[in-house]
């Protein structure tokens, strides 16, 4: 995958252009053992997972083919007739093994080529359109949010869900390890891949269809994954709420110890993977397959899997989100479902109650819009998704609106101190704690739900000036512009701060794509401090919440299907506590585009010159021959040295020459 780079703005567009037609693309949480960043896109064939960056794999020389031995040659050959009566023997594929052998540190830096290059490709045949993908989530950080407590199969394998063409929801497990190019090369393996489907394991990859009992009639329009435990055997795995856990004070102390020990025994115990799928079956379909994660290994149950909930819905949804809180959180289970008509609800998987069709927690609707014919509705949703760790949601309307529902009082506050208390009137259920714009329909500002809106019900008529006249004749003697057919298109997409300097670990950076637009917060929780508090900067640490606009994405004419954010990892050569997004992935019809910086130049070490190697000597080894890169640079330095910087000797000379000239 050879990419065509555009610089623009301190930024580079790295564009692949692709064979087929892509339906989605979406970046892995985790990056590889090997470093690499891992995206996934699916297209009209099936599945490709490229590895881009990391450390590249060694320069083996291909294996000289053994040449077969004629008649006569063979040492002691014995030939065997086996008869006919015995009973061919059964013989299965050994189970596959890939010994990748990788460079100690990553390739050399090329001022032609600042960007990670693709370090390898995996193709997966389907023989159906992958429409939609879906990852679990994941810390990126293993050692800072105890990824070790999860089962071994995150830890080996990439998890992924899909939606595809023929109704079905597959789950797919792949090594995070990219294939070494020798397997991809044999040809024993690339004939296997057409027997994916069947179920036979290729490059050490498993997939499940999920497509046994009630199953979509129609096209899945999303889907969505998550992890639980089977059965919680201790109900304090689980976290207390803010309310509980300041009346029990005395007793957290405890209660944290008993977590710890729990937390430790999490590897244990048996997982399964939640999966949700919807589609436009009737009002509404919504199933929700639970499979058993297979204890100690890196791989699902193979039996047959059922729906495990089955909910039929009022209206068809547009999106659906496992919450982003990990087990033990207690709402771990929880499930956002975002209608188009303007609502928002809340459906608890895993109700303590143990109901059979789950517990609905919560209902968040929009604000009402005016249509042309006098009509009002609430306003359609695109997108919905869990921010601040899984403890209030953000939405993003048809009409280029952005709005985040606190209904935990999880956002910052002013700096008075006041808290607002919980509240469930229809008000807090309506209207948004923080609101901002992006699209052609952009306002220059960003709103908090206790700002003055008086500003917008001024009156329309304004005294004649220059400037609006001028745009008074534009609007007479133009045409007026064509709106695009059909809806909108937009989306959300969240990813964890790796930033060990920030003062939250729940923070996380928003992108917010409408139409052709792209907006980035690097920092959610800095933006909605700032706006809060009535402070903000530009410049310094402070610019973290700054919304950043996209603009002039090449995607050579074909429309934004898709935007998400990279995740941030730790580069080499940057500060421990220092990490940086990665890049926005970009969608295209034919081609994917990545938004990202160049990567800088490495800072060469200082080596001083040796004080033993005198200019005499340098000028001897060059005689001879002898002199090395650094000698050379020695003598040069030397050169430049003795042409601009004058001695004191030459100085006093100066100065005596022009004295003489004087006294004569």
């Amino acid at each position: 995958m050879k990419p065509n780079i555009r610089a623009l703005d301190g930024s580079i567009q790295i564009c692949y252009d692709l064979p087929h037609r892509v339906h989605t693309s979406k970046c892995y949480p985790r990056p590889s053992p090997n470093g690499s960043t891992i995206f996934v896109y699916g297209h009209e064939q099936g599945l490709r997972i490229v590895w881009k960056g990391g450390r590249p794999f060694k320069h083996r020389p291909m294996a000289a083919e053994k040449k077969s031995k004629s008649n006569g040659a063979s040492d002691h050959a014995i030939m065997i007739i086996d008869s006919d009566e015995e009973a061919p023997k059964n013989l299965e594929q050994p189970p596959y093994q890939d010994n990748s052998d990788f460079e100690k540190e990553e390739d050399e830096f090329d001022v032609s080529e600042p960007y990670e290059p693709v370090v390898q490709t995996l193709d997966l045949p389907l023989g159906v359109e992958v429409l939609h993908l879906a990852f679990p989530h994941l810390p990126a950080d293993a050692q800072r949010l105890g990824i070790e407590s999860l089962p071994i199969l995150f830890s080996q394998k990439l998890v992924l869900a899909v939606a595809c063409s023929d109704y079905s929801v597959r789950v797919v497990l792949v090594p995070l390890l990219p294939p070494s190019p020798q397997s991809k090369n044999s040809l024993d393996l690339r004939v296997a891949a057409i027997n994916l489907g069947a179920g036979k394991s290729v490059f050490g990859e498993q997939m499940i269809v999920l497509s046994n009992g009630t199953t979509h009639r129609s096209t899945p329009q999303g889907v969505s994954i998550s992890m639980t435990l089977t059965t919680p055997e201790d109900p304090e795995d689980l976290d207390m709420d803010e309310d509980e856990a300041s009346a029990q004070k005395p007793n957290l102390r405890r209660r944290s110890a008993s977590r710890s020990r729990s937390r430790s025994r999490l590897g244990d115990r048996k997982w399964d993977l939640l999966i949700a799928s919807h589609s436009a079956d009737l009002s509404g379909l919504l199933l929700i397959h639970r499979i058993p994660i297979l204890m100690g290994e890196a791989g699902l149950s193979p039996e047959l899997h059922i729906p495990w909930r089955t909910q039929y819905l009022a209206s068809p949804i547009v999106s659906v989100h496992f919450n982003s809180a990990l087990y033990p959180a207690s709402r771990h289970s929880q499930l956002l479902i975002a209608e188009a008509k303007g609502a928002v609800r809340i459906l608890d998987c895993l109700p303590q109650s143990q109901a059979l069709e789950g517990s609905w927690r919560l209902s968040l609707y929009t604000d009402f819009e005016t249509l042309q014919n006098s009509m009002s509705r609430r306003k359609p949703i695109l997108d919905a998704q869990w921010v601040l760790g899984g403890k209030a949601i953000l939405a993003l309307l048809a009409d280029g609106k952005w709005g985040i529902w606190d209904f935990e009082n999880t956002g910052p506050k002013p700096t008075n101190g006041t808290k607002t208390p919980r509240s469930t009137s229809v008000e807090s259920r309506t209207s948004f704690a923080l609101e901002g714009w992006v699209g052609d329909s952009v306002k220059p500002r960003t709103l908090l739900k206790s700002s003055s809106t008086k500003a917008e019900n001024r009156s329309k008529l304004a005294p004649m000036t220059p400037g609006t006249r001028k745009t008074r004749q534009q609007a007479l003697f133009t045409e007026p512009t064509t709106q695009p057919d059909g809806p909108v298109r937009g989306g959300l997409s969240v990813s964890p701060v790796q930033d060990a300097s920030n003062s939250r670990a729940d923070d996380e950076a928003v992108l917010v794509w409408h139409g052709s637009s792209i907006a980035v917060i690097p920092s959610l929780f800095i933006h909605w401090q700032h706006k809060a508090r009535g402070s903000g900067n530009i410049f310094g640490s402070e610019a973290k919440g700054e919304p950043q606009i996209i603009n002039n994405i090449q995607l050579g004419g074909e429309s934004c299907k898709e935007a998400s954010l990279m995740p941030s990892h730790h580069r080499s050569g940057l500060a421990k506590d220092e990490a940086t997004h990665s890049g926005i992935l970009v969608t295209g019809n034919h081609r994917l585009v990545i938004v990202t910086s160049p990567i800088a130049e490495p800072e060469k070490p200082f080596s001083p010159p040796s004080p033993l190697l005198s200019i005499t000597t340098d000028q001897q080894l060059l005689s001879r021959g002898d002199l090395d890169v650094n000698g050379m640079d020695r003598i040069l330095a030397n050169m430049s040295n003795s042409q601009t910087t004058p001695t004191r000797n030459s100085r006093n000379l100066s100065h005596t020459n022009g004295n003489n000239l004087l006294m004569s």
